[in-house]
């Protein structure tokens, strides 16, 4: 068959993603579909996977993306005639220790949200269901009974059967050459056989794809690692049909392979792999052998299933996988091409995800925006030095392992630092802050206190910060603290329509006073938040829009993509141009007096507004906002000036019991405060209404704002969820998100986001529930509520509103 000179949409890659995208676009009703593989399909990485097929991960949107296989394998023979190989053999993980025991736990109880079956077993449980286990290396484990293993080659067989059976063409041994764009806008794939007119691409190249990207001025940040498995030699004592054992504190999993088992590695120190190491056709390729690398996890692994020593081995595999920086998947439409779609960096669970990823992304290209929450994964999310060589080299050593590594709460990368640095980096280095990172940026989580090591000693229970954040979170609630928040996203949006477009783009009122401060929502169609942000309105055609470092790149794409074709607006990132010095407490006012001559009183300088103000020999843009729940002020100002401003704040600060303060101590008061947190309390799967933030929204201007017809929509027929607050009675449980909530024993909804209330004694948390057709308030306050935290349940107070100042009394002292 010839190459078409045009198709609606063509795919580049024919491994497991790219012709699950393919199949998935056909069952949506697109026929005019075009699948171009260099080679056959699955030559680059899906031939040598391990097929293991599971549904639960870490994340809400993760276990969505990764539990549709186990149905759509199961089902793919009957529709296609094609076997997949997939077998319900359940898996194992299994706890060396009880920190891993606790982070299984965990993971069973976020099952139960999902209606995912679960169940912890004890050691001698764990060896019932694996007879070959050691159990006297283990402390226990769970039995996951719906996960199982496919057949990585046999399953994109019958993908790709489905997919012609819908109208689908798929060309093998077509090598792409480039992308015809213009004026932003893919228009043609170019390969070596012609080029291909479309109005979508699709970019699923596996470890080929930031080089392929590259050719479309396209950002993909990926980074190939060899990757490891030895297959034994068959043995009768291997029971059939034994479930994955994953051993993550061995580094390793086993699965039973048609008699044999099979042993993979995610070792802690991988062997990032360049590109150009490979041929030009890498087809069914295989590297070296390397059995230095492979030393620990087999070791590990004969430890648990002493058989191995005596088996000998078939083969080791070593093939091409790709990473990301920071172990999430790249999904999505490209921030600098339009129609041109990315699906990659699959961190060695393409084939779990390939057929939620492919029903996804299939859907975002249809309806033109994700119809789930994607956020954690788009492809917008990154930066353009997160694309660097050497950037990616080094945190993909480390990026392998972290996914079996243990999944510590506030656990920060190591490698590839630093990136960023703000101002005032060196100064707070010098007062013993321990950083973390985001977006690239070095920023203070907390300050060691004198004489100690600043660096974290992580646990599931309370970390070694967790008395001195308290002292800062106090100090914001009591006195005066001071935080860099450099590290914000500044952009300027500016000209004659700016105000106009802005009033498009956002869910409230843009059309304000100078000097006024704007907090706003960007929705998508569906009412869905895809940004959480404020805005400041510097003169009449000049907003300032300040934003979380990591969603930075998000909204700043999504404002680009939205402002119709010959708007006068200029956007502009000046995020590097500003530091941010944050001044927060009942004593704010005071502190702010010492240094500055400005009108700081509730007349002069109403909450909401900003001002221009002298701050010692430096200029300054004072915000009076809060993300803490007290008075305070934030203070813009040119980076070349934070250095005396910040010592001159620190000195006078002193007298009125100052301290510097991180991010900790910010995430702890922003949350018994009921602040919400983008990414977390809310998300392109949330609307305001439900998220609370229907005073953010409105409907009385009469521009028809982006998702304004799904929130009347939504007002009209009433919410079906909404947000709520909930307190620990007992102050032993730390919550972190992502925990069930009951009400009368029965899971309701689970949290979002949550940390320890220094001023309330006890973790507090932000979560949505399902509401009942009767009065929610009193369903609310008769219920019984309890929290479950890795498979134990506790007492929790449940309300409609934030526990620390609900009335707000205290920003506008």
């Amino acid at each position: 068959m010839a190459l078409p000179k045009h198709a609606q949409v063509v795919i580049v890659g024919g491994g497991i993603i790219g012709v699950s995208i393919a199949y998935h676009l056909t069952k949506l009703g697109w026929r005019d579909v075009v699948l171009l593989e260099r080679g056959q399909l699955t030559c680059g990485t899906t031939w040598h996977a391990a097929g293991l097929v599971m549904q639960l991960r870490t994340t809400h949107t993760m276990t969505e993306l990764c539990r549709y296989g186990t149905r759509l394998f199961d089902e793919l023979k009957s529709e296609t005639g094609q076997d997949t190989g997939f077998r319900r053999t359940g898996s194992l993980p299994i706890a060396r220790n009880a920190d891993r025991l606790v982070e299984i736990s965990r993971l069973v109880s976020l099952g139960k949200s999902f209606g995912v079956e679960a169940h912890m077993l004890s050691a001698p449980e764990v060896k019932e269901h694996y007879p070959l286990l050691d159990d006297t290396h283990i402390v226990g484990g769970a039995f996951i009974p719906g996960d199982g293993q496919t057949n990585p080659v046999d399953s994109t067989q019958a993908l790709a059967k489905g997919a012609r059976a819908g109208g689908a063409n798929i060309f093998e041994n077509v090598s792409v050459t480039g992308f015809e764009i213009e004026q932003g806008k893919i228009k043609g794939v170019v390969t070596d056989h012609g080029t291909v007119n479309c109005e979508v691409a699709v970019l699923c190249a596996g470890a080929w794809s930031r080089d392929l990207g590259r050719l479309a001025g396209v950002n993909v940040p990926l980074y190939a690692a060899e990757h490891m498995y030895v297959t034994t030699e068959a043995d009768p004592a291997i029971p059939k049909d034994l479930p994955v054992l994953r051993d993550t504190d061995g580094y390793l999993y086993i699965k039973e392979d048609a008699g044999k088992l099979l042993v993979g590695a995610f070792e802690p120190h991988a062997k990032p792999l360049p590109m150009e190491k490979l041929p030009n056709r890498f087809e069914f390729g295989e590297l070296p052998e390397d059995w230095a690398q492979f030393e620990l996890p087999m070791s590990k692994a004969i430890q648990v299933v002493p058989l191995l020593q005596s088996l000998g081995i078939r083969h080791f595999m070593n093939g091409p996988e790709s990473f990301t920086p920071d172990n999430k998947f790249i999904l999505g439409e490209a921030p600098e091409v339009k129609g041109f779609y990315v699906a990659a960096g699959f961190n060695s669970q393409g084939i779990l995800s390939a057929a939620g990823v492919g029903k996804a992304l299939s859907e975002w290209i249809v309806n033109g925006e994700p119809t789930m929450d994607l956020s954690e994964v788009d492809i917008a999310r990154f930066h353009k030095f997160q694309g660097n060589r050497k950037y990616l080299h080094e945190r993909i050593s480390e990026s392998l392992g972290l996914l079996y590594a243990m999944h510590w709460p506030h656990r920060q990368f190591e490698t590839a630092r630093p990136v960023r640095e703000t101002p005032l980096f060196a100064r707070l280095k010098a007062r013993n802050a321990v950083f973390g990172t985001a977006a690239g940026w070095e920023r203070a989580n907390w300050f060691a206190p004198e004489g100690s090591r600043p660096e974290y000693v992580y646990s599931y229970g309370r970390q070694n910060w967790f008395d001195v954040v308290g002292e800062e979170h106090c100090a914001a609630r009591e006195a005066v603290a001071l935080f860099d928040l450099s590290s914000f996203g500044k952009t300027f949006i500016e000209g004659p329509d700016a105000e106009a477009e802005l009033q498009r783009i956002c869910a409230n009122d843009m059309a304000v006073a100078t000097n006024k401060v704007v907090y706003t929502q960007m929705l998508n169609s569906r009412g869905g938040i895809v940004a959480d942000v404020t805005f400041t309105r510097l003169s009449e055609d000049r907003y300032m829009m300040v934003t979380a470092a990591a969603a930075q790149a998000q909204d700043l794409s999504w404002v680009r993509r939205n402002l119709r074709v010959g708007a006068r607006v200029t956007v502009t990132d000046v995020t590097s141009g500003f530091a941010v010095l944050s001044v927060m407490g009942p004593r704010a006012r005071r502190h702010l007096e010492a240094v500055s001559t400005a009108d700081f009183s509730n007349d002069a300088f109403p909450f909401g507004t900003a001002q221009e103000i002298e701050i010692g020999y430096a200029k300054a843009h004072a915000l009076r906002v809060t993300y803490v729940g007290e008075l305070g002020w934030e203070l813009y100002l040119p980076t070349e000036f934070a250095g005396p401003a910040f010592d001159l704040l620190v000195k006078e600060g002193e007298p009125l019991g100052m301290r510097l303060a991180g991010y900790h101590a910010l995430d702890s008061l922003r949350s018994e405060k009921g602040y919400r947190h983008f990414g977390h309390d809310v998300t392109p799967g949330d609307t305001p209404l439900e998220a609370g933030l229907s005073f953010a929204v409105s409907f009385r201007k009469a521009d028809h704002f982006i998702g304004r017809a799904a929130l009347e929509k939504q007002q009209a027929e009433g919410l079906k969820r909404r947000i709520v607050f909930l307190r620990m009675e007992s102050s032993e449980p730390i919550l972190l998100h992502d925990e069930p909530i009951l009400r009368d024993g029965r899971i309701v909804g689970r949290t979002t986001s949550a940390a320890f209330g220094y001023t309330l004694g006890s973790s507090v948390a932000q979560g949505y529930v399902t509401l009942p057709d009767s009065d929610w308030k009193s369903w609310l306050s008769q219920g019984s509520f309890e929290v479950e935290l890795a498979g134990v349940r506790h007492k929790a107070i449940c309300q409609a509103r934030p526990f620390y100042d609900p009335d707000n009394a205290r920003i506008r002292l």
